[in-house]
């Protein structure tokens, strides 16, 4: 059986797996089905030849970074889901860039440019997801988004062909995916700019005051042109809006918190219940930013 095979090969790179575990232990938003298989991975040999088990046997492949922007169904996933480890966790400052894995935070990157005298990526301070997971949102705040910093990525696809992808290569749309379909990024180079920027303590404090500490996946609309998600939401009176333990959170409009057990039909309800009344009192059509998961671009499916 693939299970076995994909045990061995994980264990002897110095991975692990898990079968039939929660997902739910593995999102902020504290909801999720079990993997069928999950695996970290610790070095891109190892994750070459998970994909080698994989396409092997025609199961298919998702990479879950933090799962902080992410709504996994009850049900579950299929296949496997890798989780990346080891080496991909590491990051250095050489000059005025930094290099680090797809598993790295991106509050780490803020940090670690602050501590080297460099700004420019003081604005992911406080982002809790990983740069991998960054790169399919092009996470951002303050103006600011990853795409703005980021000068080459380093990829992988499904089949284990890897690729670099240049600076015009990569795309810098709001929220949208700075890397194509199909594509998931192993490493990047960041930008940095000599000098001191705003401290980084003080952007995570803010935003830990302005958002809510219960389960959830962060925002879950993207800011229309004409006002932020929250205010519209606001101003429709839909906080507190609840679905059974979903809620929409009384501290910020644009999130939906997870107030204990709370599942996946009722979040995704709840998103559409909100769309369509922003939608009728405003006229303004809301789009999601929070993603199922697995994505699209996901890989190989079984037959």
């Amino acid at each position: 059986m693939w299970q076995e095979k994909l045990k061995q090969v994980v264990e002897n790179c110095g991975g692990t797996v898990w079968f039939n575990e929660p997902l739910s232990r593995h999102t902020s938003f504290r909801i999720g089905g079990p993997a069928e298989a999950l695996v970290t991975v610790t070095t891109e040999a190892g994750l070459k030849l998970v994909q080698q088990v994989c396409l092997a046997n025609q199961v298919r492949m998702s990479i879950l970074g933090r799962g902080t922007n992410v709504l996994i169904s009850d049900q579950g996933v299929a296949g496997v889901v890798i989780k990346l480890a080891g080496e991909f966790t590491q990051v250095t400052v050489s000059g005025t860039e930094i290099y680090a894995g797809a598993g790295v935070l991106l509050d780490d990157i803020a940090a670690v440019a602050e501590d080297a005298g460099m700004s420019g990526t003081e604005f992911l301070a406080g982002i809790p997801g990983t740069v991998g997971g960054g790169l399919i949102s092009n996470a951002g705040a303050y103006g600011s988004c990853l795409a703005d910093v980021v000068s080459e990525v380093e990829v992988i696809n499904s089949l284990g062909e890897k690729a670099v992808l240049g600076q015009g290569q990569l795309i810098n749309q709001y929220r949208q995916p700075v890397i194509p379909p199909g594509w998931w990024a192993l490493r990047v180079t960041i930008k940095l700019s000599v000098g001191k920027g705003r401290s980084v303590q003080s952007i995570r404090q803010e935003r830990w005051t302005r958002h809510p500490q219960e389960p959830s996946a962060g925002s879950v609309f993207k800011n229309p042109a004409v006002l932020p998600a929250g205010k519209l939401i606001e101003q429709c009176r839909l906080k507190g809006l609840a679905l059974g333990r979903a809620v929409v959170s009384e501290r910020h409009g644009n999130f939906i918190v997870n107030r204990g057990n709370a599942r996946f039909a009722e979040v995704y309800e709840l998103i559409q219940i909100v769309k369509a009344a922003v939608e009728e009192m405003t006229g303004i059509e809301l789009n999601e930013e929070v993603q199922l998961f697995p994505h699209q671009c996901s890989g190989t499916k079984r037959r």
